[in-house]
């Protein structure tokens, strides 16, 4: 072999070690984990809704449900987080919003404590009555468990302009609800029996998960923390600091990092809603962007 060929070789070997301690130097960094005892903190700020849309200047406050249970998946996932805290500021949402973060509340194998901030009502509160342990401010409001279902009604505004509503259905009840014409009393029994249905539903769960029974507070009041507490509707008073220290207490651990879940929202993302919301104001037109933004559906507040 020659002298040429040999220098060649050897350059190229050594070329051939480098890069594979390269690389595994870079797969060290890629493959080490963080095995530090963590608590995880999942907002729920704002109404608990089936959308996309967390927060948005153009939806106003509010959180997906798909987002927060993504959230709770994850974290019972992760084998380093040994306990979880549900920091909640929220005046309910939609029905069965709030029913999937609260069944997915029930699956988590591991210490979950709510933290009732200003606000845990109706659906949220429901949210929290699956967790391990309830904490509140003394002055917040929390229960409120009871469902409504409301809708703006054209009826009268039309009558007074002369404009017509003509009914044209393939089922004698499938406009029930309808903002243009007035409900008769068959259709009023009709829709309060629909709420009494969900309304039991709820509370049965609620008694269920807080093992007692609070039937007797289901009836749609508010309470301050402190009256909760006398009630039974929560387990003690307090902000953050005993949220963490109950759940210490209950994962059993002593050092621990927090580890607060956020989605980022980029460019993209504002962009979408925009175009969106300007595609839904032409497409649907006056009638529905008023049904869009008002108190409109069966909502748990």
């Amino acid at each position: 072999m020659g002298k040429k060929r040999k220098k060649a070789l050897i350059i190229s070997v050594v070329i051939i070690i480098i890069i594979f301690s390269l690389m595994i130097v870079g797969l060290s960094k890629i493959t080490k984990v963080d095995m530090k005892d963590k608590i995880a903190v999942i907002p729920i700020i704002g109404a608990i809704s089936s959308g996309n849309g967390d927060g948005s200047f153009l939806e106003g406050d509010s959180v997906s449900s798909s987002t927060i249970v993504g959230f709770i998946e994850q974290a019972n996932k992760d084998k380093t987080v040994k306990g979880i805290i549900l920091n909640i500021n929220s005046p309910g949402g939609g029905v069965v919003a709030s029913k999937e973060v609260a069944d997915a509340v029930k699956k988590v194998d591991k210490p979950v404590v709510a933290l009732i901030r200003d606000i845990g009502a109706s659906g949220a509160y429901w949210v929290a009555s699956a967790s391990d342990y309830i904490i509140a401010d003394p002055l917040s409001i929390t229960g409120s468990v009871g469902v409504i279902g409301s809708y703006l009604e054209f009826s009268d505004l039309m009558s007074k302009y002369g404009v017509k509503y003509q009914r044209i259905t393939s089922g004698e009840y499938k406009d029930l609800g309808s903002p243009y014409s007035n409900l008769t009393d068959l259709q009023r029994e009709l829709l309060l029996s629909k709420l009494g249905k969900i309304h039991k539903y709820f509370i049965d769960d609620v008694n269920k998960n807080r093992k007692k029974d609070l039937t007797r507070y289901a009836n749609g009041l508010f309470y301050l923390g402190t009256e909760a507490k006398e009630y039974g509707l929560i387990d003690g008073l307090g902000g953050k600091e005993e949220a963490i220290n109950m759940t210490l207490r209950l994962a059993n651990i002593s050092k621990y990092e927090l580890l607060v879940y956020r989605k980022e929202t980029s460019i993209f993302d504002i962009l979408s809603k925009i175009s969106s919301n300007f595609g839904f104001s032409v497409g649907e037109g006056i009638g529905s962007s008023f049904a869009s933004k008002s108190d409109n559906g069966i909502r748990l507040e």
